[in-house]
């Protein structure tokens, strides 16, 4: 092997190395790029105490009909009277 190849080969390898480094460095940067558009946990944890209180309110609703269905069911079942399903 003469030394214009050695210095070739070297170049070469040179050349991949480099374009490898560019694409990683290029991923990394739209990654970070990507990352930034995520909510920041402060603004999450005001988000979900909201969301939390309609949970409960929902809650709560289900729980009254849940009440009221039962009640509607006895009166059914007291009077004899089945209840329509469709």
């Amino acid at each position: 092997m003469t030394e214009g190849w050695a210095i070739a080969m070297l170049t070469g390898a040179l050349t991949v190395m480099t374009a490898v480094l560019g694409w990683v460095a290029t991923e990394i940067r739209l990654l970070h790029k990507s990352l930034m558009q995520y909510v920041h946990r402060d603004d999450c944890a005001s988000d979900m105490s909201a969301h939390c209180d309609r949970l409960e309110k929902l809650e709560d609703k289900v729980s009254e009909n849940s009440e009221k269905l039962a009640a509607i069911e006895q009166y059914h079942t007291m009077i004899n009277v089945p209840i329509l399903k469709k």
